[in-house]
């Protein structure tokens, strides 16, 4: 059994890994964060949606970490499931399931140890509450150097982020999938 310590440093840094170390591919060069002795060099972002409670989820042309969605009908609860294997193995570092969405959203223990990473992931202060209306929304995908941890030893590796819906019979209503790779700095 999980500790609730446990679960919040597991959830932290799954958190962290997804607005952090996945701040958007340019053409030109893949991001690369430093963080002690290690570079987080980002591969690839991939987001899909189910086309049915969320119509679309994808980059906002011609920006660096901007990305939009749009839900079309009224969410009254979700959970998350977030997961970071090694890409080679797919072994899994670190899983959470059916994270509450809505009780993350509302619980002020979370939001103040969460606070910082859900900050940067919205666009204009326009923070999310459940229900989750039908509208477009907005995220950022970035991070800043501070928040990098030292402990991700080297390899390449993905985070696999859903929200699902009770609602929905589909295995997800979106998903964000990153392909990052780790080296030591000499």
């Amino acid at each position: 059994m999980i500790s609730i310590k446990s679960g919040l440093v597991r959830l932290w840094a799954l958190l962290w890994l997804i607005v952090v170390v996945a701040p958007n591919k340019t053409e030109d060069h893949p991001p690369v964060s430093k963080r002690g002795g290690s570079k987080f060099i980002l591969e690839t972002i991939q987001t899909s949606c189910d086309h049915n409670f969320v119509e679309y989820f994808h980059k906002v042309p011609k920006t660096a970490s901007l990305y939009t969605f749009r839900v079309v009908k009224l969410a009254p609860s979700f959970t998350i499931d977030i997961a970071t294997r090694v890409q080679k193995t797919k072994r899994i570092l670190y899983k959470v399931d059916n994270l509450d969405g809505c009780g993350f959203l509302k619980n002020p223990l979370l939001s103040r140890i969460f606070g910082p990473v859900y900050k940067r992931l919205v666009v204009n202060g326009s923070f999310f509450g459940c229900p989750i209306k039908p509208k477009v929304y907005f995220l950022k995908n970035e991070g800043t150097e501070a928040m990098l941890p030292a402990f991700q030893p080297p390899g390449r590796y993905q985070i696999t982020m859903r929200v699902r819906m009770k609602e929905s019979p589909d295995p997800f209503v979106m998903e964000m999938l990153w392909v990052y790779n780790v080296v030591r700095i000499k």
